[in-house]
């Protein structure tokens, strides 16, 4: 409750200057994924999605009002009325001079374009569906408003026409059309990773048949049966190559989630999508039965994976909305305020509301505040909220880096399922197709990797073996599961641009530009060589985790040259210093060798800074006591035609 009133304060002190300049229509859309429980961007940043649902069809577009009235503007499959309606809609939503700053909208292919025309029958009866009037009407009336809600800054949650019946079970009717709707529309050019466009499965499945054989939707037998209905969908979906967001629904109306922690959806890029009204959970119209019912069927799911709360509505009673509740207040007595207050803590809940008539009076693009801005109906409090909302948890499309690297700087790549082992090219070999691999630690050049900077966040790496700067590639651009990582000729795309992401325990993950689900891995995280390094979805295993340990920045000044007087073989023979890794700071140092003579041992930290330095004149063995803290040095011998190093490790 605190947390939320400063930012409100915070925002409601910015917003005559902030959103003045802002204009949301035309802001970035990139690519939104889920990483851990969040929706994020291709930057990282953590995204939440405020709209409203949208179904073009004449009973949602004014219609319910009365065939004549002033509000019922296209009917008979009128697809020009159609569009132009829901554009006007947008278009109001999205004028932030008249303080409207949604930035998605949850888009019905309402089964009245898709099925063939006669007498009214229910959502969810799929008898007179017509795949031929799938196909039309998505390209004719889906795709251009899609597009335009791109134009005007705005994210699609995508539903498929109609409504689940009362029962649904594993292969039967209905299952069998949602697998042929999807197929179609996960291999639509216009909609399969498209940036704007996410998916949600199905509306509101009530009861399944569980594999116990009894009918229910909170039981363990019914989520598994839910896991085994949907799965299937969501892999047809990925072999067409389809990486969207998909947003799945839970049972009972969409109320229920707590089963999906242990039969959870797979296959990248999973969220789960809730519906919630006033009366749901047996009625949830003060704060503490709000949250108690949260917490019970809803958090454990939102605990791991992104929400978005795709139904919601109230007002108080004679205003026709499907939720009967006021707003209240947050932390106390009502609907709406409660419901606010408890997706702004969950940190990762995007939410809509039902229709444009619960924000605009009657739904008219060119009307008024809905509900005449009584402040306990919730037009008034969303225009708000969702105005404060404007400047945070939105996307960007320029990214920061909290890699840690360094520009040009070479690093060993180590993998944290042993230490002992580091990113290898194998046998050295500079050439196209060149294996990249673990293998155990040598300091030979093939183990050593320039970083450089790509730009917005991310990084090449190039091989400093290769004397074509050749740089780790993932073949071909392929984002499948296993698709090969190898060195190449350097030709700066995306295929070889990474982003390296900090986990904040020494160890960093590094991801694909192409697909930030996946991540550098290992197979079976065999450590042995034989196996080279691939892409993979990032599930979190010790081969998925790097330290990248700085041997050189050609910034600083510790740049090491050898002269001829003395052959580096020589004295490399000859220059030992141990243990490494030292425990206290102090060192053994011992060069068997004669012609080295007057010369001084000077150590500088990963940024170049001197940290110790000293003169001797014969080459017997030294103490050095160097009294450094844990962390990773440079250890440089200068003297008469010398001048070699060493990393060293105090830990």
């Amino acid at each position: 409750m605190k947390n939320l009133n400063k930012f409100i304060v915070g925002c409601c002190l910015m917003l005559s200057s902030v959103l003045a300049n802002a204009a949301w229509p035309g802001m970035p859309l990139p690519p939104l994924h889920v990483s851990g429980r969040n929706l994020v961007d291709n930057c990282g940043n953590n995204v939440v999605l405020h709209g409203v649902a949208i179904t073009p069809s004449p009973w949602f577009n004014g219609c319910q009002y009365g065939s004549n009235s002033q509000y019922c503007t296209w009917d008979n499959y009128d697809v020009a009325g159609a569009l132009a309606y829901n554009k006007a809609v947008m278009n109001k939503l999205t004028d932030t001079s008249d303080g409207w700053h949604l930035n998605y909208i949850r888009l019905h292919i309402d089964p009245y374009w898709t099925n063939n025309p006669g007498p009214p029958i229910p959502e969810n009866d799929i008898s007179r569906f017509n795949f031929d009037r799938l196909v039309q009407y998505t390209d004719e009336v889906i795709i251009p408003l899609i597009n335009h809600a791109r134009e005007r800054g705005m994210y699609v949650i995508l539903r498929p026409p109609g409504v689940c019946p009362t029962r649904i079970a594993v292969n039967d009717n209905y299952h069998n059309y949602l697998k042929t709707i999807w197929n179609f529309l996960s291999n639509h050019p216009s909609l399969k990773n498209v940036e704007n466009v996410m998916f949600e499965l199905a509306n509101e499945p009530v009861e399944i048949l569980g594999t116990n054989g009894q009918w229910g939707s909170t039981g363990s037998a019914h989520f598994e049966a839910l896991k085994n209905f949907f799965q299937p969908i969501v892999n047809n979906i990925r072999s067409n190559g389809a990486n969207n967001v998909l947003w799945i629904p839970g049972s009972g109306w969409q109320s229920h989630y707590q089963g999906y922690v242990d039969y959870p959806i797979t296959g990248g890029n999973i969220g789960y999508a809730v519906h919630i009204y006033p009366g749901y959970w047996g009625g949830v119209r003060n704060y503490n039965a709000f949250q108690a019912a949260w917490d019970i069927n809803v958090k454990p799911i939102a605990d791991i994976a992104p929400i978005a709360v795709t139904e919601t509505d109230w007002a108080p009673e004679g205003y026709d909305t499907f939720g009967v509740a006021n707003t209240g207040t947050a932390g106390g007595q009502g609907f709406g305020a409660n419901l606010n207050l408890i997706l702004f803590n969950s940190g990762n809940a995007s939410w809509n509301v039902l229709a444009p008539d619960n924000l605009l009076d009657h739904g008219d693009p060119n009307g008024g505040i809905a509900y005449g801005g009584d402040w306990q109906a919730c037009a008034a409090p969303v225009k708000h909220w969702f105005s404060e909302y404007a400047n945070n948890d939105v996307p960007s499309l320029a990214c920061s880096d909290n890699s840690g690297l360094i520009n040009n700087g070479v690093y060993e790549i180590e993998f944290k399922t042993t230490p002992l082992r580091v990113l290898d090219l194998k046998n050295g070999e500079d050439a196209n197709g060149a294996v990249v691999r673990p293998w155990e630690r040598n300091g030979e050049q093939a183990q050593k990797w320039i970083a450089k900077d790509a730009g917005n966040g991310y990084w090449r790496f190039v091989s400093a073996a290769s004397s074509s700067n050749r740089v780790i590639d993932l073949q071909n651009g392929d984002i499948q599961p296993g698709t090969t990582i190898h060195l190449w000729d350097n030709y700066s795309n995306d295929a070889q641009a990474w982003r390296v992401i900090d986990l904040g325990d020494g160890y960093k993950r590094v991801e694909s530009k192409l697909d930030p689900n996946s991540s550098w891995d290992v197979n079976n995280c065999n450590m042995d060589g034989s196996v080279g390094l691939r892409l993979f979805d990032y599930l979190g295993t010790a081969c998925q985790k790097f330290k990248f340990n700085l041997l050189q920045n050609t910034s600083a000044a510790t740049n090491i040259t050898v002269t001829n007087n003395v052959p580096e073989d020589d004295f490399i023979d000859s220059f030992f210093v141990y243990p490494n890794p030292s425990i206290n700071g102090d060192f053994n140092m011992s060069m068997d060798n004669s012609k080295v003579k007057d010369y001084s041992i000077t150590i500088f930290d990963i940024q170049g800074n001197k940290v110790f330095e000293k003169k001797y004149d014969d080459p017997e063995q030294k103490i050095l006591q160097t009294g450094l803290s844990k962390g990773i040095y440079f250890l440089k011998v200068t003297g008469k035609n010398i001048s070699k190093s060493k990393k060293i490790i105090v830990k």
